[in-house]
This record gives C-alpha cells, sequence and structure tokens, in this order.
C-alpha cells in the first residue's frame, strides 16, 4: 500500500470458464450456500437464516435475449466464516438469486472484515456446433454453461489487507476449480461427446 497503512484499496478479480454441466446443475451448487463450508477454499462455516427468505416477482434482462423477463427473484441473507491463519473472520452478506442466470453477494456494510464485497456468479448455455455448422436440433448435444465469476472488495482493516493479500488472490483463483469439482461431486464425471 503506497503512502504506509492508509485505508484499504479496492480489489477486483474475474474469470470464466465452461463447465460440462447445465446451468441449472452449476447454479444450484452455487445456490447452496449451507454447503459452502464443505467445499469452498478458506470458507470455514456457512450458515443461511432460512427465515430470511424472500421472494419477488422481478423484470430482468438476461444478457444475451432480447426481451426482459418476468421472474422469481430470491434473496436471504447469510453468514460466512472465512480463514486463513492467523485470521479467522466473520461476515454477513446479502445473496440474491436471479434463477437461472445471476447469483450476487455483497457484504453487509458496518461489520466484518470488508468495507465492500460483492460477488457475480452468471451462467449462460453454450450452443456449440463441433463441425462450425448449426447445430443438429436432433441430436443431443452435451450440456455445457459458460460460468463468470467476478469479486469486488476492500478490506476494512489494512492489516487484514496486508495479511489477505498473501493468500486472497489465491484463493479467489481456486474458487472456480472448487465449484466445478462439487458439480462433478454431485452430478458425476460428464460424458464427452
Amino acid at each position: 500500500m503506497p503512502g504506509g497503512m492508509g485505508r484499504p484499496r479496492m480489489q477486483t478479480f474475474r474469470e470464466s470458464q465452461e463447465f460440462p454441466y447445465t446451468r441449472k446443475e452449476v447454479f444450484e451448487v452455487v445456490a447452496d450456500v449451507d454447503r459452502y463450508s464443505e467445499f469452498v477454499p478458506m470458507c470455514t462455516n456457512s450458515t443461511v437464516f432460512h427465515s430470511s427468505w424472500r421472494t419477488e416477482n422481478v423484470v430482468s434482462r438476461e444478457p444475451g435475449l432480447p426481451h426482459p423477463t418476468t421472474i422469481d427473484q430470491r434473496s436471504v441473507q447469510a453468514e460466512l466464516a472465512v480463514g486463513y491463519p492467523p485470521f479467522r473472520e466473520r461476515y454477513m452478506s446479502n445473496v440474491v438469486l436471479e434463477q437461472p442466470w445471476r447469483i450476487t453477494a455483497t457484504a453487509v456494510p458496518g461489520g466484518g472484515i470488508f468495507t465492500h464485497m460483492c460477488t457475480i456468479w452468471e451462467f449462460a448455455e453454450v450452443v456449440a456446433s463441433t463441425t462450425g455448422l448449426p447445430a443438429n436440433p436432433f441430436v443431443q448435444q452435451a450440456a455445457r454453461t459458460k460460468v463468470s465469476f467476478s469479486i469486488e472488495y476492500a478490506f476494512a482493516s489494512p492489516l487484514h489487507a496486508q495479511a489477505a493479500s498473501l493468500v486472497f488472490d489465491k484463493m479467489a483463483r481456486s474458487n472456480m476449480a472448487a465449484y466445478l469439482a462439487r458439480c462433478q461431486q454431485l452430478y458425476g464425471t460428464p460424458v464427452r461427446q
């Protein structure tokens, strides 16, 4: 940090990858916040406050579609604990699910380790032809989903920022692999076509 231990700066990380699973399957894995501590790197505890679930009927525009559609947008609060020695911290997050195409989680301001933290997961069906010709509608194609992940964050404490800078990037980079491994665990290894 230039100038000493001033206010921690905003960090961003983005990654995209194709998963050999349906959009519904990948969405369900990312939406299963209660189980994050079982497979997400450095997540030591994850608790969804089920009494906070809200469902709203909203108009949403999925990227690539010409017209907005009406969807059931669900939201919930969750408490996550992250650990990277010597630190173990908790923070509250508002999670918004726009099934089947986006999940956004934002840290609740005023407590926890972040002054700002927002993650966005987007899921797009991949329709591809291996021949370069349009896909044959009579031949079943292997399901593929383009998964895009982004995180923007700033730590509340310069000490956390300094310590986390050593491991947080590595954790963010290993995130995608953890979700892919979870899909494999739940849905099996996909058959290549």
